[in-house]
């Protein structure tokens, strides 16, 4: 994770096909398992022990049309999120796009101050794209003028991951602390305190591909009795905050 890349005005751009995992487990069990990596994987390095904070803010139209797109399972389908980091005056404009199976995700990285100049709170004036000057952000503020977007949700939680040695495209990651706020939405002032979208004992282990997942890795989720689920963030926050959490979009454990 590029947590601590230099830091300045110039726009800098990930774009990649991935396929994700997601497994919920307890925190425990997700500590036994990372353990059992060993020599397979490499702890990345901002983690510490506590691992890193991410802070996400989920634009959505007045309709929640990313949400419903997600419950109908639409097979090609995107969302727009603004995303910083706990250390650092950046902040990334990203785009996740789905088509089936396969997530690709193109982002932009900005200071925090060009991302409130350029976004605000929404309400986008047409022309501004044409000023972006960047194709991430040309298509974001497109997203929020023509489907009204506004930040409907923000999200934070910890984040420990792992590079694996011999698949340089292989990554786990264990989220914890997951939690969400419909009122602070700032970018610039993260909410230090929310609600929770999974009990703080749970967590969610996932494992993010280009190709295939290795023999030794699916040998460990089986040994530790990993729960397979599908999980968007996003879609649980929303439907606990708007809906009252009755679509069940925040998994448990069986």
């Amino acid at each position: 994770m590029a947590v601590s890349e230099p830091t300045g005005a110039s726009a800098y751009v990930r774009d990649f096909n991935r396929f994700e995992l997601k497994y919920l487990t307890t925190v425990e069990r997700a500590r036994d398992f990372t353990a059992a990596l060993g020599e397979f994987a490499t702890p990345d390095p901002y983690s510490g022990e506590l691992g890193y904070a991410i802070h996400s803010q989920y634009w959505d139209s007045p309709d929640l049309r990313f949400f419903w797109e997600k419950l109908d399972g639409q097979k090609y389908r995107r969302k727009l999120r603004l995303r910083r980091y706990a250390t650092g005056d950046t902040a990334f404009v990203e785009i996740k796009q789905r088509i089936d199976r396969t997530v690709q995700k193109r982002r932009v990285r900005l200071t925090v101050a060009e991302v409130l100049a350029l976004f605000g709170k929404g309400e986008i004036e047409p022309g501004r794209e044409s000023e972006a000057g960047d194709p991430v952000l040309q298509e974001a503020l497109v997203l929020c003028r023509e489907h009204r977007l506004a930040p409907r949700v923000a999200i934070s939680y910890r984040r420990h991951a792992w590079f694996a040695r011999f698949e340089p495209d292989l990554r786990v990651t264990v989220d914890t602390r997951l939690q969400y706020d419909t009122s602070a939405l700032d970018l610039a002032r993260p909410f230090e305190q929310g609600h929770w979208i999974l009990p703080p004992e749970l967590a969610v282990l996932e494992l993010k591909y280009n190709r295939r997942v290795p023999t030794w890795l699916l040998s460990l989720v089986r040994q530790h009795r990993l729960e397979l689920v599908r999980f968007s963030k996003y879609c649980a926050a929303a439907d606990l905050a708007f809906h009252g959490g009755r679509h069940a979009l925040a998994p448990r454990p069986r």
